[in-house]
């Protein structure tokens, strides 16, 4: 973590996305009907999915914050991941209903050009997605939860989707009388892609993903500086939510006795705690070897 503030940050940003994504879904719906525009109705769709969403973030950081205990002594980190796919289920619907409107539109060949307000709360919609996906990103990162990130992915999505209903919009000022609905099937497609991307996260979650192969060469190296190790077997890792655990396997000479062996192991846990964010737990097998060897 990078300051200290990121903690509280990381507290109020998904509240104030949820409310946000809320309020400004409203704020598209309504302008939305009295202009005449499906693709910021559609965009209204869009945003109702990223309030939904910064609701299972709320509650996932709910339960997952707590501590271990008897009956999951590994935590509750992998709440954030079963968050991030029943946000991704609840997109997948979304995005089904705003294909089909836009479809019906087609067929029955409704084009009603929208009110010049349409472009003006598109707009503001988009700084505002545009906030929201920095922030969530920026407390997402620093506090490595996979939740909170799955909610600037949605932020990031809106975003984009906003900057397709515009230039529908403009499309649709400039004589071409089906952009917006065009603007509406591109904005389906955009949540599609999101959700794709956030079930995928959240089934990586729920498998015990690893850490990256960059922290664990760190943790290698680590290892091997520290005196009396003489190599490392394995190193294996499952993240569980904003926390990850490692698994070590270390190679010692046979010649050192049980205590010096667990004072090294105890040793080598330390200093990876300490070096190494995000991790929540250390687990260290000494194998002993021959250090020299003259036969085959």
């Amino acid at each position: 973590m990078k300051y200290p503030e990121c903690t509280r940050c990381g507290k109020w940003s998904p509240i104030l996305s949820a409310i946000g994504n809320f309020t400004i879904s409203i704020f598209k719906f309504v302008v939305g009907g009295l202009t005449g525009s499906k693709g910021l109705m559609a965009d209204g769709v869009h945003s109702i999915a990223d309030g939904v969403s910064s609701l299972f973030v709320l509650i996932a950081l709910r339960i997952s914050g707590k501590p271990k205990d008897a009956g999951h002594p590994y935590g509750h980190g992998k709440v954030e991941y079963i968050s991030t796919i029943s946000a991704a289920l609840f997109i997948f619907l979304c995005a089904t209903l705003i294909l089909i409107d836009a479809l019906h539109s087609f067929k029955d060949g409704s084009h009603a050009i929208p009110g010049n307000a349409a472009l003006l709360a598109t707009v503001i919609s988009l700084f505002y997605s545009y906030l929201m996906y920095t922030s969530n990103t920026c407390a997402g990162t620093q506090l490595n939860s996979p939740a909170m990130l799955a909610d600037a992915a949605e932020s990031k999505a809106d975003s984009l989707t906003s900057v397709a209903v515009l230039l529908g919009l403009i499309g649709t000022k400039l004589g071409f009388i089906y952009s917006d609905t065009v603007a509406a099937v591109v904005v389906s497609i955009f949540v599609f892609h999101i959700g794709v991307e956030m079930f995928m996260k959240g089934v990586h979650g729920l498998i015990d993903i690893s850490m990256d192969r960059d922290t664990l060469e760190d943790i290698k190296n680590i290892c091997q500086r520290v005196r009396g190790i003489e190599g490392v077997r394995a190193i294996r890792s499952r993240c569980m939510g904003q926390k990850c655990s490692v698994d070590i396997d270390i190679e010692v000479a046979r010649t050192f006795t049980v205590l010096e062996t667990h004072t090294m192991v105890e040793q080598v846990k330390a200093i990876i705690l300490n070096k190494i964010e995000g991790l929540d737990a250390v687990f260290v097998r000494a194998y002993p070897i021959e250090k020299w060897r003259f036969w085959n």
